[in-house]
Formats: structure tokens, sequence, C-alpha cells
């Protein structure tokens, strides 16, 4: 009886604190044990939906990339229909789906910092390029047979980000197809 009756004494502290006494440390302690435990698994559902705070640089700057490009997209009219295209399961992703016509285009975005001696767009080597074609066909099958569209492409743009904060945009339209035996690059 003693035990119960020290337990329901502990719980009524822990429930409505005294300002001081052991009751009310010993509530404040559990409280703040209880919160730690809450605040720890919070934490961990929320860098499980949004990812950590502190993104490397290379990402930041990828995201940049594709913000412009959105942008760029839209004002030239094309009718965006995803960003960060991911199908559940599979490995990778396709940065724009957009329609620019009547042609569906799958696009890749580049972006870069400074402009070295390679394009960015030859970045998208074989691997990549492989990943993309895997990501469009699934984004295809869930399309209905009327919905499909009859032509579709592969798009890179590149973005290089200046030092005085403007960019330069280069669309690549059909850079590669659904095979690798036709790799073209052009403007």
């Amino acid at each position: 009886m003693r035990s119960r009756d020290r337990s329901l004494r502990l719980v009524r502290a822990w429930l409505n604190p005294e300002p001081s006494s052991a009751a009310s440390d010993w509530a404040r302690r559990m409280w703040m044990r209880a919160a730690n435990g809450v605040g720890d698994a919070l934490q961990w559902l929320r860098m499980r939906l949004l990812g950590p705070e502190n993104k490397a640089a290379h990402l930041l700057t990828g995201e940049r990339g594709e913000e412009i490009v959105y942008w760029h997209l839209q004002h030239m009219g094309w009718k965006i229909l995803a960003r960060r295209w991911r199908s559940p399961g599979e490995h990778g992703d396709i940065d724009l789906v957009a329609y620019d016509g009547a042609a569906l285009c799958f696009i890749e975005v580049k972006t870069r910092t400074s402009r070295g001696m390679i394009p960015a767009v030859l970045a998208v080597d074989a691997d990549k390029r492989r990943m993309l074609r895997q990501m469009a066909r699934l984004y295809l099958r869930r399309q209905s047979k009327e919905k499909r569209p009859e032509k579709t492409r592969f798009d890179v743009v590149e973005v290089y980000l200046e030092r005085d904060g403007n960019h330069a945009v280069h669309l690549h339209r059909d850079a590669f197809g659904w095979s690798d035996r036709r790799r073209r690059y052009r403007d």
C-alpha cells in the first residue's frame, strides 16, 4: 500500500509539481526526460521527411540551378508537370518533367559555379542516361495509354552561376535518346 501511495504522490507531483520539493525536482527531471525523448523522435521524423538542415554546398548549388531552370522554362511557355520526380523504391530522380508544345521532356539540370574546360552537359554520362531512361519509363507507365504523348525527348540544361549574381542557361534539346546509339548535343 505504501508503494502505491508513493507512486500516486509522484504522479500527482509530476502532473502538478509544487514549487520546491523533492517530488517537484523528480517531476521536472521526468518531464525533461520525456520531452527529450519526444524531441529526439520529432527530430528523427523531421530529418526523415525533410532531410538535414545543413545541406552540402554542391546540393544547394544544384537546387538553385533547378529553381532557375524551372522559372526559365515557365517564362519560355513550357508547362511544368513535375519537379524532382521519384518513383518509390527506385534510385534516382528526374529534375523536371515538362511539355514543350506537344513533346514531353525529361529534363536533367547541371549547375556549375565556374566554367571549366569540360561543359556541364558532358556530366550526363552513360550511367546517368540509363537511370534517366529507367525513371522516364516508370513515369510513362503511370500515365494512361490515352494520355501518353507520342513524342518524348531528353533535354539537358546547363546553368552557370556567375560571381556577380547573374547566371547563364543553356538548353540542349534532345540531348540523348532512348538508346545510346545516337548521342547528340546541340542547342
